[in-house]
């Protein structure tokens, strides 16, 4: 019985869902997106059967997780009929497109459910992942937005994605804002590096649009890299947009975005602040952890801004000559004024 489907026959198919039967540890490093795990062999299973294969064979391993799925077949059974009653195709895949992945479409199709095997597995979708971002220049544009800590950069990527317009916010996808107090906005994990890109091809992948807004970024965002041809076409080949707002309004998007949102406790601040001792000095950090003990967030978030973020990233911001300047005081003014120049780029794409 062949049952096998390429990549992309299976991402075109009408009301499907992806099945990883690799292992949770597997799983959870990187995966296809809204893909659902359903493993054959748990983690220890799995390194059970890895040993083996190294000491005695292929024979002896094949036993042993025979001996372990053999047990799950009924449960097995019960959650992939219960898919089938929701998706009309079912994709299976494993590590390489082998024996788990088609073991379990050849057992579960003669049973009546209907399934395909995801040909060369993982590796295949992972391979594709990095062909579609090393391509990324040929099939879109970055309308990239630039400004100080605090502007607005990423309330405009949320704005604009209720609005229908693609916004890729690559710091919430790396759970991490940036700077040594990039993790506090976040309560999850970021992910790791492979599972990074997978979350950006997603995005990307899904847009139906050329222009696609995304923040201005270092290479680096917390433990994870942006990729470099994902990272060259915005600084090469961006549409490049300055946002600027005042002090005041900085400092009010600071404490919504670090204390009111996410908040943990303020030993994370403190944390943070005595590894800019070497930076901003003993005075003036004993200084903010008397107002980070008195709970004057505002004056903590402004003496940063004047004294941390502006320093450090000027620089970046100097060296880039940019197609619009905008103000966020008046924000939804300057959301209306990004949609209408998407809007024209996307018009005169469509024109070409």
């Amino acid at each position: 019985m062949n049952r096998g489907i390429n990549l992309e026959e299976a991402l075109k198919l009408e009301n499907a869902v992806f099945v990883d039967v690799r292992s949770p540890l597997e799983y959870k490093e990187d995966r296809i997106i809204k893909s659902i795990n359903i493993p054959i062999l748990d983690d220890k299973e799995r390194k059970v059967v890895g040993t083996i294969y190294k000491k005695d064979g292929k024979e002896s391993a094949v036993e042993k997780g025979l001996e372990f799925t053999s047990k799950k077949i009924k449960d097995l059974y019960l959650e992939f009929n219960s898919l089938s009653k929701s998706y009309k195709n079912i994709v299976v895949y494993c590590s390489r497109g082998g024996m788990r992945s088609g073991s379990v479409v050849n057992f579960f199709c003669n049973l009546g459910i209907n399934m395909y095997q995801l040909r060369g597995g993982y590796k295949s979708y992972r391979n594709y992942v990095i062909d579609f971002l090393e391509n990324i220049d040929e099939n879109y544009k970055f309308i990239v937005l630039h400004g100080l800590t605090g502007v607005g950069k990423t309330d405009a990527l949320k704005y604009l994605n209720k609005k229908g317009v693609k916004g890729l916010d690559l710091e919430n996808i790396a759970k991490n804002c940036g700077s040594v107090f990039g993790h506090i906005c976040f309560k999850d994990n970021p992910p790791s590096q492979k599972l990074f890109e997978s979350l950006i091809f997603n995005y990307i992948n899904n847009s139906k649009s050329k222009y696609i807004f995304i923040e201005s970024e270092s290479k680096r965002i917390g433990s994870v890299l942006i990729p470099n041809s994902i990272y060259n076409t915005m600084i090469e080949k961006g549409y490049h947009i300055l946002l600027e707002s005042s002090i005041n309004s900085r400092v009010k998007r600071l404490v919504e975005q670090y204390i009111s949102l996410n908040y943990k406790e303020d030993t994370v601040i403190l944390d943070a602040l005595e590894k800019l001792r070497k930076r901003l000095g003993n005075e003036k950090i004993d200084y903010l952890i008397e107002k980070l003990n008195s709970k004057e967030y505002a004056i903590i978030a402004k003496e940063l801004i004047v004294n941390y973020y502006d320093p450090l990233y000027k620089y970046s911001i100097d060296k880039f000559a940019y197609n619009h300047i905008i103000s966020c005081d008046k924000f939804e003014k300057a959301m209306a004024k990004l949609i209408t120049i998407y809007e024209r780029l996307e018009r005169r794409e469509l024109n070409k």
